[in-house]
């Protein structure tokens, strides 16, 4: 693989999620902010058609067009083209990363009902992203870079009904070590990690519910025998309180929700999304496709930005 000089900008291949939605926008707001100029080199993967609508000048970065030929859809919904659109701009970052040709890669949010209806094969980034850089490892850490607020997710995107059954000590301890290499990755010689329980008050002796004592304390202490600073399981609401008031440096999650609301809420429009285990740097903004507010001039660039800065960041690591 070949790799750009450490001392020179890295270019950033940042993906157009789908073209119905905010990413676009954000990305070219991203852009215009000045900020990123000075750190990496833009390059806009995706049909071209999509970035001159969401107001691609010369000089904001170059594009290496997709040539799929298709239209881009009307903002606002999920569609087929949409997905195959979003997909390619995807799959053609990965390539690119592979080549050495971009040290990192900034993905604008997709529609998983849109990639869905284009038969693309995987439900979401991290499925694709693990299967075609051949990293069982890979995993969604979520954060906000500026504050210090990281978290893993144990499951990602899994009903709530069917969260219990898909909790094993293995995934537990996976997810956890994942966030303790991350968090080594930016510094933190010994992190403190923080598991979450999953019922009230951390199950309440098992009159709540008994996964605490069933996974999550044997998952706690088999991390520990790999050498983790861990505690837990603690109810997740307390668990939020002590991370914000840095009683600790990271939190594993259990489930989607429980990481996003309370990430969300202490960092607003700053969270990212990371997938850590991978060959090369993926970041993500925190949230999703905007559908409502697309095209109407009202989205925030600032959790794109976050995510471009964390991405020069962690390619300059390597």
């Amino acid at each position: 693989m070949r790799e750009a000089c450490p001392c020179s900008k890295p270019v950033l291949a940042f993906t157009c999620g789908d073209p119905a939605g905010i990413g676009p926008e954000t990305i070219i707001g991203a852009l215009r902010r000045g900020e990123l100029s000075s750190l990496c080199r833009p390059l806009l993967v995706g049909e071209l058609a999509v970035w001159k609508r969401a107001g691609w000048r010369p000089g904001l970065g170059l594009i290496w067009d997709t040539r799929l030929g298709l239209k881009p859809p009307p903002y606002g919904r999920p569609t087929r083209d949409g997905g195959l659109l979003s997909f390619a701009a995807v799959a053609q970052s990965v390539r690119l990363a592979g080549r050495g040709l971009a040290r990192a890669v900034v993905t604008g949010p997709i529609a998983k009902e849109g990639w869905a209806m284009a038969a693309v094969p995987w439900k979401d980034h991290t499925e694709y992203l693990r299967g075609a850089a051949g990293s069982c490892r890979a995993e969604m850490i979520l954060g906000c870079p500026s504050r210090g607020l990281w978290c893993v997710l144990v499951t990602r995107h899994v009903p709530l009904a069917r969260v219990p059954g898909a909790l094993s000590v293995s995934r537990v301890v996976a997810a956890a070590r994942t966030l303790e290499r991350a968090l080594r990755r930016l510094g933190r010689r010994r992190p403190k990690l923080l598991l979450c329980g999953l019922n009230p008050h951390a199950g309440e002796g098992g009159m709540l519910g008994r996964e605490e004592s069933r996974v999550l304390v044997p998952a706690m202490r088999a991390a520990r025998r790999f050498g983790l600073d861990i505690a837990g399981p603690a109810p997740a609401d307390a668990a939020w309180r002590r991370h914000i008031e840095s009683g600790c440096h990271g939190l594993v999650c259990l489930y989607h929700d429980q990481a996003l609301i309370g990430l969300k809420a202490a960092a607003g429009l700053e969270v990212v999304n990371w997938t850590a285990g991978l060959p090369f740097a993926r970041v993500s903004p925190g949230h999703g496709t905007g559908f409502d507010i697309a095209g109407k001039g009202k989205a925030d660039p600032s959790a794109t930005v976050a995510a471009a800065l964390l991405a020069v960041r962690l390619s300059n690591f390597r």
